[in-house]
């Protein structure tokens, strides 16, 4: 939740922090950008890490001490453009290690049949801290300024991360006797319907980091209302994505274990259709109905694509291929939910967005039916060969 706090000041405080001649969509998008490719770099190393390491809890302490001294940092070099970058990239790499130290205790303390449940209830921790960052930040900046965005969130991550790793030095011992994994190894094949898990997700990932990244600018300008607003709006839509990963989990494993992939194609879907009514909203109140929906199905679908690649990953190697797709989704969003996003925007206007998003959904959609036909003939062989 801290590590969201602090990732959520970024496309809120940084805009009102830099000089207003960096303040246009396609100049902003460069930090975004750079913001996320080397977050999804960190995450697939640090998932290769993990499969060779079998203390998580302390890595994802160092991950909220760095993270926050990072945080930090933006206060005091926001007035140098180049220590600036070079701090979000810092913030960026050390923030990538959270997921992987996660995914790694949850494959290894949970059964395959309720680990998208459990996936769930992880994946909250993150809207909610998004939720609070959205719902707080913009009444604390105008009462303290922007600066104090980055130093509150910057401090909280500090001391839990202290906390973390000092927790976890000291149960070194225990946690070496729980975690019992085979012998890592990497894989230098990977099979067809990782593949187009990882296209799924790239798809998937420039609908979810363009929200992050635009939906309180983007909305602001739209409907011609103010930051804090625009931001409670987008608070709206990280609330639906957390009853979305609650939801998705439960019922991904009750319902839908022998073929999450058909799950992922109709919220993804429903996804698409969701953004053609957005296009043409203008109305406050349903643009965070629709808003909130929209979460509902991103944010479950994110549930999904990483309980996807759990499921069909090599036993040895699932925190590599869960950060391979993770790898995927923030390539594309450094490049079309920063980069292209941004220009669209400013050449086309803000309806570009929406029609952007819905034609990645598209494509995702496409993914995702071919992941679950796939998993459906597979049902059918086995459903036969126990007939016979």
């Amino acid at each position: 939740m801290l590590l969201y706090l602090s990732r959520q000041s970024i496309p809120i405080a940084l805009p009102l922090l830099i000089d207003n001649e960096f303040m246009n969509h396609v100049k902003l998008s460069y930090f975004f950008a750079c913001f996320s490719f080397f977050y999804g770099v960190s995450k697939f190393v640090n998932g290769i890490i993990m499969d060779f390491k079998n203390h998580p809890l302390f890595m994802f302490g160092l991950c909220n001490v760095v993270t926050g001294l990072s945080t930090i940092g933006i206060v005091l070099l926001y007035n140098n453009l180049t220590l600036l970058l070079l701090t979000l990239i810092l913030l960026a790499c050390a923030q990538g290690v959270g997921w992987p130290a996660i995914t790694k205790f949850m494959v290894t303390n949970s059964s395959i049949s309720s680990i998208a449940s459990l996936w769930g209830v992880m994946s909250v921790s993150q809207q909610l801290g998004s939720c609070l960052t959205l719902i707080a930040l913009p009444s604390i900046i105008k009462i303290h300024g922007a600066k104090s965005a980055f130093l509150y969130s910057g401090l909280l991550c500090l001391f839990f991360g202290i906390y973390i790793t000092i927790k976890a030095y000291h149960e070194k011992k225990y946690h070496l006797a729980i975690y019992k994994i085979q012998k890592p190894h990497i894989c230098a094949r990977v099979p067809n319907p990782i593949w187009f898990l990882c296209y799924a997700t790239f798809c998937t990932y420039i609908i979810k980091m363009g929200i992050f990244f635009w939906f309180p600018i983007i909305l602001q300008d739209r409907l011609q209302i103010s930051l804090l607003q625009s931001s409670l709006i987008t608070g709206v839509y990280d609330l639906g994505g957390i009853l979305g990963t609650l939801i998705t989990g439960r019922v991904s494993d009750m319902y839908f274990s022998q073929n999450r992939s058909l799950l992922a194609l109709l919220y993804m879907l429903s996804i698409a259709l969701t953004f053609i009514v957005m296009n043409f909203c203008q109305n406050v109140v349903l643009m965070s109905f629709w808003a909130a929906l929209s979460g509902f199905f991103i944010f479950g679908i994110q549930v999904l694509t990483g309980v996807i690649a759990v499921d069909i990953a090599p036993q040895n190697n699932v925190c590599t291929i869960v950060s391979l797709t993770g790898l995927f989704g923030y390539i594309a969003s450094s490049i079309f939910s920063c980069v292209v996003l941004g220009l669209l925007v400013e050449y086309f206007g803000h309806n570009m967005m929406f029609t952007f998003f819905f034609i990645c959904s598209a494509v995702a959609s496409v993914c995702f039916f071919v992941l679950s036909s796939r998993n459906s003939k597979q049902l059918h062989k086995v459903n036969i060969k126990s007939i016979y």
